[in-house]
């Protein structure tokens, strides 16, 4: 009877170290899932981290390529002058220029008392530096003028693409006389007025901007300040002869 029970004792010691053995390699199993998980979701976290620092170095460098418009305005600033006549003041912009000297555009309106008279010479002013331009070629119904310096002088590229409505831009002239001015907006429209083509835009410009470059954010000439809509509560009303009507109608492009 001792040893009946001494052997059930024994067989009930020995399965309960069995149940012992079995949950352990179960908790060791589970532990090992755990961990197997853990590191899968810390593969994706760090995939996505990955993902994530390369989207934003990609943003950071759309946001570095974009043109900085302070800087393309002062790289413009040099090829624009002040036209000063006995009559007023207007802007013009080196167009082309060489060893033989520059040529300039502005309006006909900017010159056309001086032309009208007979004289063929304004005086040309940037900054501290005076030049004698000469009027080599007007175009009254475009009212467009060239001029020229016998001075190299550095030259303002032409945009060979049509800006689109809303493209930024930058205007750039002697409003009242003020030289060295610029102002921004956008290309607001184009229009048709009288048969001639017109290209509206919303920096604001004065008497003197007349004849100045309107330009893109690459430092390209897109068009040429010419008059702006007045009326009652109207702002932002600027108007610039297209460059492509520039290109057509003087041999300077």
């Amino acid at each position: 009877m001792i040893a009946a029970v001494l052997l059930a004792t024994g067989v009930g010691l020995g399965v309960k170290n069995l149940g012992d053995q079995n949950s352990t390699e179960e908790a060791l199993r589970l532990s090992a899932a755990s961990n197997a998980e853990l590191q899968r979701k810390l593969d994706s976290l760090s995939g996505s981290t990955a993902t994530l620092t390369n989207q934003i170095a990609s943003l950071q460098s759309k946001v570095d390529g974009q043109p900085d418009p302070a800087k393309v305005a002062a790289g413009a600033q040099p090829s624009v002058f002040t036209v000063d006549t006995a009559t007023g003041t207007g802007s013009a912009w080196v167009v082309s220029s060489d060893e033989a000297g520059s040529e300039l555009i502005t309006n006909y309106h900017v010159v056309k008392e001086t032309w009208r008279a007979g004289g063929r010479t304004v005086t040309m002013i940037r900054d501290d530096a005076e030049y004698t331009g000469t009027i080599e070629q007007v175009e009254q119904a475009a009212d467009l003028a060239v001029l020229s310096v016998g001075e190299k002088l550095p030259a303002l590229p032409i945009a060979e693409k049509k800006p689109a409505v809303g493209d930024p831009v930058l205007v750039l002239g002697s409003p009242l006389g003020l030289g060295g001015t610029v102002t921004s907006g956008i290309v607001s429209a184009f229009r048709t007025a009288d048969g001639t083509k017109e290209m509206q835009f919303s920096a604001p410009i004065s008497p003197g901007n007349s004849g100045g470059p309107v330009i893109n954010l690459n430092g390209q000439v897109i068009g040429v300040s010419v008059a702006k809509y007045v009326a009652d509560g109207a702002e932002g009303l600027g108007i610039a002869i297209p460059a492509a009507t520039l290109c057509s109608v003087l041999s300077v492009c």
